[in-house]
């Protein structure tokens, strides 16, 4: 008699920051917690963050996340004068300094030197590029093991779904979540940011 395993479930789930988790759709399912919030070297931050260190550096960069805000222009400030200031740092940021306050007009990158809005930003390069990058991870496989002997994983981000009031919240995962995420545009309090819609004067360019 052959036995069928079903495959597990995913669910996504946000978190505050030393605050609120959101409580599991399935409570026996397994945490995965892929922020950099946690051990430097925790497995799962070594595998997922973007915040982490890449021996040898990616694309001139020492880590993807600064790749990733090397591709912000801001308005008024030379695209070589930022993209360099990334390039030499050797500790996790999240902040161009000299950007506080700036309009980001839209971003470009070595391999898309064409201006790309926020949307087509997040699809073309973080996405496809990221996944390109830790897809073969060993701890990837460990956790599409667990999935395949039918173990549920809920991973947390900071970035998971909230709720309209901005509260955590915990959801299934399917295609239109993972839609939908890509194509919400993050706004800080601290920068204005135009690169959701490139005008067409800055696409012309």
């Amino acid at each position: 008699m052959t036995t069928t395993t079903t495959n597990g479930k995913v669910y996504i789930a946000s978190m505050n920051l030393r605050g609120t988790w959101a409580t599991k759709i399935d409570p026996n399912s397994v945490t995965l917690n892929v922020t950099s919030a946690q051990g430097k070297l925790n497995h799962d931050r070594l595998a997922f963050s973007p915040m982490t260190e890449i021996p040898g550096g990616y694309k001139g960069y020492d880590r993807f996340e600064s790749y990733w805000q090397s591709g912000k222009v801001f308005e008024g400030i030379p695209e070589d004068k930022s993209k360099a200031w990334w390039k030499a740092q050797t500790t996790a940021k999240r902040r161009y300094p000299p950007g506080k306050g700036k309009t980001v007009l839209y971003a470009t990158f070595e391999d898309h030197p064409e201006p790309l809005d926020y949307v087509s930003a997040r699809e073309k390069v973080y996405v496809k590029e990221y996944y390109d990058l830790i897809k073969d991870r060993a701890r990837i496989h460990y956790y599409e093991q667990l999935l395949k002997s039918g173990r549920s994983i809920t991973i947390y981000d900071f970035d998971g779904p909230r709720t309209e009031d901005g509260g955590v919240t915990c959801l299934e995962l399917d295609l239109d979540l993972l839609r939908s995420k890509i194509q919400i545009k993050r706004s800080r309090p601290t920068t204005q940011i135009r690169w959701n819609k490139c005008s067409n004067e800055h696409l012309r360019q």
